[in-house]
Order: C-alpha cells, then structure tokens, then sequence
C-alpha cells in the first residue's frame, strides 16, 4: 500500500488551473504502489518547499552525446536537514533521460512508451518529462 503524500497546499493550487497540471501526473505516480513511488513522493515534497521558501534545490550537469542532442543529465538535490542528509532522501538524486531523435526521424509517443517502457528507468523518465 502506498505511504500518504505530504501537505503540499501550494502544488495543490497548481492543479486548480483550466488546463492539465504536471502535479496531477505526479500525484498519481506517487501514490501507485511501485518502486519509484516513494522518490515521486519527495520529489513533490522537495518542489513544496521550494515553492515555499522561493529557492530552487536542484543542481546538476549534463552527459551529451557529441552532435546528437540528447543524453542524461544528472541532478541532485541541495535540500539538507540539520545533520547535512538529504531532507527527502529518496529525492536525493536522480537523473533525467533527453531524447533526441534524429533529424528527419519523427516518433510519436506509442514508439516512445513501447521502447521504454521495458526499462527500470522509466518512472525517472516519466517524472522529469512531466517536470520539464
């Protein structure tokens, strides 16, 4: 059984909009019951929080392929608690997957989810898609 969301009043306003909100993606990732739920879960606090405190936690690079456009690139979260741990510590770190095709190649998402979906880091996929 999935662990409950903490209070995110301020995603929560996002999601009052006319048009559809990242938040609800993520809300529904967080709360099924698999492997990437709990980091979709800190993910939501650690986004709560920089609304909150109007800074943003997350640093990172980026890993290209040379001429191709796409690559991974790595973040990680600047949140600590008193002890310097990660706050939400399974929102530590994570890295996002940039798919470029190539020029004159043109996917639409069935040949994107029929590809990933086989992979163990689609949720991180799914969740940094919706982030950006």
């Amino acid at each position: 059984m999935a662990k409950e969301l903490y209070n995110t009043p301020n995603l929560d306003e996002l999601e009052n909009g006319p048009w559809p909100s990242f938040v609800t993606g993520l809300k529904r990732l967080a709360q099924d019951d698999h492997d990437g739920a709990s980091m979709v879960r800190d993910v939501l606090a650690t986004l709560e929080t920089s609304y909150v405190t109007k800074k943003g936690y997350w640093k990172g690079g980026t890993v290209g392929v040379i001429g191709y456009g796409g690559g991974v690139i790595p973040r990680f979260n600047e949140l600590k608690d008193e002890n310097g741990e990660f706050k939400f510590k399974d929102a530590g770190e994570f890295h996002t997957l940039r798919v470029q095709p190539p020029a004159g190649m043109h996917y639409n998402s069935l040949a994107h989810r029929t590809t990933w979906l086989r992979s163990d880091f689609v949720i991180c996929l799914l969740i940094m898609v919706a982030l950006v």
